[in-house]
C-alpha cells in the first residue's frame, strides 16, 4: 500500500548548489564532522540557510571525490509547504542526478536533461555518479560529450535537432528517454536504498565546538583582560583614593594611618600602570595570534609559530596548504605571504606546509 512516509522528492539539478571535492574515502568521516561549521567556505552559504548532504564517489578513471549538494531553505520550504497542503509532504529529498543511478547501465553513461535555457550533464561509471554540471548551449554540450566519450547517452526533454549530430558518433549509443524515467528512478532509489542514507532533509547531530573556535573565544577573553579590566581596576582605585580623602577630613586622629594606606594604593596603581605598559607592548603579538586564529581553517593545525619584528612563520598540517596560503593572503594584516618550502603529504593524506609573511 502507498503510504505518505515513503514519499521521496527529486529536486532539480539546476536549482541545486553543487561542489565537487577531491577527497580520499578515509577522510569522509572527518569531512562530515567538520562540514557543519565550515560549510560557507565551500558553498558561500552558512548551514542556517541551506539543507545539504554529501555523496562519496570512487572510480578508477575519475578518482576519489565527494559531492556536496545544497538547497536554499527558503526555496525548498516553499515547495514542501505546498506539498504538505496536499498531504504529500516528503520525508526525503534527493537531487535529480541521483535519481537516475538505479536505471543507468554499467559502463560509462551520460544522462542529459533539457532545463529551460540550459542542459544538465550527468556522468556515471558503473552506476556511480562521477560528474554533474550545467551546460549553457549545444556547442558546449557536444564538447562535454566528446571530452568524456560515454558509451551510452540518454536524453530527456530534448528535441530531435538538438541531438541529431551525436548520432554520427559510432562509439556512442544515443537514446531518448521519457520524462517519467526520473520518477521511476526515484521509486527504485526508495526500494533499493542504493544511495544509502542520502537525504538533504536529515537532522544534523549536535556537534562539538571546534578546537579553533574555542581558541578564538579564548583569544577574545585574553584581549578583554588586557584592555578592559586594567581600566576598570584603575577607575576603582581612583574612587578608593577619593573616598580616603573624604575620610581623612572626617577622621583627623587616623590621618597618619590613612596617609600610609593612600601611599600603598598609589604604589599599587603605579605598579598596575607599569604592567599595563608591558602588556601594551606585547598586544601586537596577541593581535597577530587572534588574526591567525580567524584566518587558519578549522581543519588545520598549527604546530609551530615564530613571530619576528615585521613578519611571521608558521608550520602546520591540514587538508590543503594552498587554502591556508590563500586565506592568509586575504587577511588585511598580512602581505608577502608565501611557502618557505614544498608542500608534502603525510601518511594520512594531509599536507604539511611552512608559510611566511610580513605583518602590516
Amino acid at each position: 500500500d502507498f503510504q505518505a512516509k515513503n514519499i521521496i522528492l527529486s529536486w532539480p539539478r539546476e536549482r541545486t548548489i553543487v561542489r565537487e571535492i577531491e577527497l580520499p574515502g578515509s577522510n569522509i568521516k572527518e569531512l562530515k564532522e567538520s562540514l557543519s561549521y565550515q560549510l560557507d567556505s565551500f558553498i558561500l552559504f552558512p548551514e542556517e540557510e541551506v539543507y545539504y548532504d554529501i555523496l562519496p564517489s570512487n572510480s578508477a578513471e575519475y578518482g576519489e571525490k565527494v559531492f556536496i549538494f545544497a538547497i536554499k531553505k527558503e526555496e525548498l520550504d516553499d515547495i514542501i509547504l505546498k506539498l504538505e497542503l496536499s498531504d504529500l509532504k516528503p520525508d526525503r529529498v534527493i537531487i535529480s542526478p541521483l535519481s537516475y543511478i538505479p536505471i543507468v547501465d554499467d559502463g560509462k553513461t551520460a544522462v542529459i536533461e533539457k532545463c529551460e535555457d540550459r542542459y544538465t550533464f550527468n556522468l556515471y561509471v558503473d552506476k556511480i555518479l562521477v560528474g554533474t554540471s550545467l551546460v549553457r548551449n549545444k556547442v558546449s554540450l557536444k564538447s562535454k560529450v566528446l571530452e568524456n566519450m560515454p558509451g551510452d547517452i540518454k536524453f530527456l526533454g530534448c528535441e530531435e535537432d538538438e541531438i541529431a549530430d551525436l548520432y554520427s558518433e559510432d562509439d556512442m549509443n544515443v537514446e531518448r528517454w521519457d520524462t517519467s524515467k526520473q520518477s521511476l528512478g526515484v521509486a527504485l532509489n526508495g526500494l533499493s536504498e542504493c544511495l544509502g542514507r542520502f537525504n538533504v532533509l536529515k537532522v544534523k547531530a549536535k556537534r562539538e565546538i571546534p578546537e579553533f573556535a574555542v581558541m578564538g573565544v579564548l583569544s577574545m577573553l585574553v584581549l578583554a583582560f588586557i584592555f578592559i579590566l586594567p581600566g576598570i581596576f584603575k577607575h576603582k582605585k581612583e574612587q578608593s583614593i577619593q573616598a580616603v580623602d573624604v575620610m581623612l577630613k572626617e577622621l583627623r586622629p587616623g590621618v597618619m594611618i590613612s596617609n600610609r594606606i593612600r601611599e600603598e594604593i598609589e604604589t599599587t596603581s603605579i605598579i598596575n600602570d607599569k604592567i599595563s605598559e608591558v602588556v601594551q607592548k606585547n598586544s601586537r603579538r596577541i593581535d597577530l595570534v587572534a588574526e591567525l586564529t580567524k584566518a587558519v581553517p578549522d581543519n588545520t593545525w598549527v604546530r609551530h609559530l615564530l613571530i619576528k619584528n615585521d613578519g611571521f612563520e608558521i608550520e602546520g598540517v591540514g587538508l590543503s596548504g594552498a587554502k591556508v596560503l590563500t586565506l592568509l593572503e586575504y587577511s588585511p594584516r598580512f602581505d608577502g605571504v608565501s611557502f618557505t618550502s614544498s608542500v608534502v603529504k603525510d601518511k594520512t593524506g594531509k599536507e604539511k606546509f611552512k608559510i611566511k609573511g610580513r605583518i602590516k
